[in-house]
């Protein structure tokens, strides 16, 4: 039988000032893989072509390793600027879009059980409604995109749970949580 996720209460909380892995962002460009189209614009040296396509804009949740974004030398500073986050969708427009049905919902809500996914529930001191991050489309960035934007980071059991969740998302992994104790720096 599945494991219970870890109560609603234990997800959120400010831990620490700088960026760490499960910070929950407001305003982070999406780019969302969907069919570009050839723009043209007139130049002096004559025409450029480009390839654009729609831009989402929402919150995303970073998923770079904390170690791999802390200095190894001097403490408080980041060893370098590349940050990768993955969108946040909220339940009720998944649901719309038909991307997941209710039974699958049912099994989000009590046990965090699609591979895909996290549950991540509502918070409301960051307006963040009921949601699922989409393990499966991961944005890589520049830390001044999102420099200032963060809104909340998951608690310690909250951050073990991504962990977990990203363990059984590479590996198809899934180890007991009461075994699953990773570093948490």
């Amino acid at each position: 039988m599945p494991e219970i996720r870890p109560a609603d209460a234990a997800y959120y909380e400010i831990r620490i000032p700088h960026l760490s892995q499960g910070d929950i962002f407001r305003e982070v460009p999406l780019a969302y893989p969907v069919p570009g189209q050839i723009v043209e614009q007139q130049t002096s040296g004559g025409v450029r072509h480009f390839l654009a396509g729609p831009l989402e804009i929402g919150p995303a949740m970073l998923i770079t390793p904390t170690c791999s974004m802390r200095a190894q030398k001097e403490p408080g500073k980041y060893a370098h600027p590349v940050r990768t986050l993955v969108p946040i969708m909220p339940i009720e427009w998944l649901l719309e879009k038909e991307l997941l049905d209710d039974s699958k919902i049912g099994l989000v809500r009590k046990y965090d059980g699609l591979i895909n996914y996290m549950y991540l529930p509502q918070h409301d001191a960051s307006g963040l409604p009921e949601s699922l991050a989409l393990l499966y489309m991961p944005v890589t960035m520049h830390h001044e995109i999102i420099d200032g934007l963060r809104t909340t980071q998951l608690a310690a059991e909250g951050a073990r749970q991504l962990h977990r969740k990203l363990v059984w998302f590479e590996t198809s992994w899934q180890e007991p949580r009461a075994t699953f104790d990773p570093a948490l720096d």
